[in-house]
């Protein structure tokens, strides 16, 4: 993956890195800082975010080979589990995937 950006800013991946596209499950999965940073973009506090400023929020774009893939706030924010840290590496959401 080349980078991951939001509003033309790059919050994760900036020299690139490695990731997995798994079709099998719909969490944005990342390494802790990237999703740190998601967070901190976004004005999450542990993990959530008020429903109110969903509306006001970016895509999350990831650009992989060149080529960027928009992720909308309605794919990556749920009212039950906003973003996961499970994961050590990025996980493409089988939603962006179908974008």
């Amino acid at each position: 993956m080349d980078s991951v950006t939001m509003n033309g800013e790059t919050i994760a991946c900036s020299g690139g890195c490695r990731a997995v596209i798994d079709t099998g499950t719909s969490l944005l999965a990342g390494p802790p800082s990237g999703i740190s940073n998601i967070n901190s973009y976004i004005g999450a506090s542990d993990g959530t975010i008020s429903c109110s400023a969903m509306s006001s929020l970016p895509n999350i774009v990831f650009t992989i080979n060149g080529i960027e893939f928009p992720l909308p706030v309605s794919a990556y924010i749920t009212d039950a589990a906003p973003l996961s840290l499970r994961l050590k590496h990025w996980d493409c959401t089988e939603a962006q995937i179908h974008k």
